[in-house]
Order: C-alpha cells, then sequence, then structure tokens
C-alpha cells in the first residue's frame, strides 16, 4: 500500500487546502467560511490519516470523510460564487480541483 507521500491525491488535497485560504484571506465577504475553511482542510487531514491507518477498512473509511469534505468545500465555494461573493477567475480554478480530488478519491475507494 502506498503512503499518502507518494499520492497525487495528498498533494492535490493540500493545494486545495491553501487555496480556499488565500481566497478566504482576500474575500471579506465569504458565506460560511469558517465551515469551508473547515472543510477544504479536512480533505487533506483525513487522506493522510487514512493512509496512516493499519486496515484497508480504516483508510477507506477515512478516505469516505476526505470525499465528503471535498464535496462540502463544493458546495460552500457554489455559494459564494452564485451570491457573486467570488469572481468566476476565483471560483472555477478551484471548483475543478476539488472536483478532480472528488474523482481522484472515487478511484482509490473502488
Amino acid at each position: 500500500m502506498s503512503t499518502h507521500r507518494n499520492l497525487a491525491v495528498a498533494d492535490a488535497a493540500e493545494q486545495l487546502a491553501i487555496a480556499v485560504t488565500r481566497l478566504s484571506d482576500r474575500t471579506r465577504r465569504f458565506l460560511h467560511r469558517h465551515q469551508l475553511l473547515k472543510a477544504a482542510q479536512s480533505v487533506s487531514a483525513n487522506i493522510a490519516e487514512g493512509f496512516g491507518r493499519a486496515t484497508a477498512a480504516d483508510r477507506n473509511s477515512r478516505l469516505a470523510i476526505a470525499r465528503g469534505e471535498a464535496e462540502e468545500t463544493i458546495k460552500h465555494l457554489r455559494a459564494n460564487f452564485a451570491c457573486k461573493r467570488i469572481t468566476a477567475a476565483d471560483y472555477w480554478p478551484i471548483h475543478n480541483l476539488a472536483v478532480t480530488i472528488v474523482k481522484m478519491l472515487n478511484s482509490l475507494l473502488a
């Protein structure tokens, strides 16, 4: 089994957390700021924790949680975009990264 340090999904999740944090720092009018930041950070944390677990079932449980946190991140980003609190130029790259992470996690859980 690979460690999380060798997984592209772990790197992508770290980039997601960084992008959301930077966007939050620049955007004062964010809806659900705390929930969005927490969800984005939780994606990476749960992937790392999952690959630190001893059994495949424990690993998959954490990866499934990470997938849910990525979906929550997408939901909060979409709400901010719909309310015109973030621009399309800010929204789409982060949205696409989060969708890619969900797909990567789906392939690991298949």
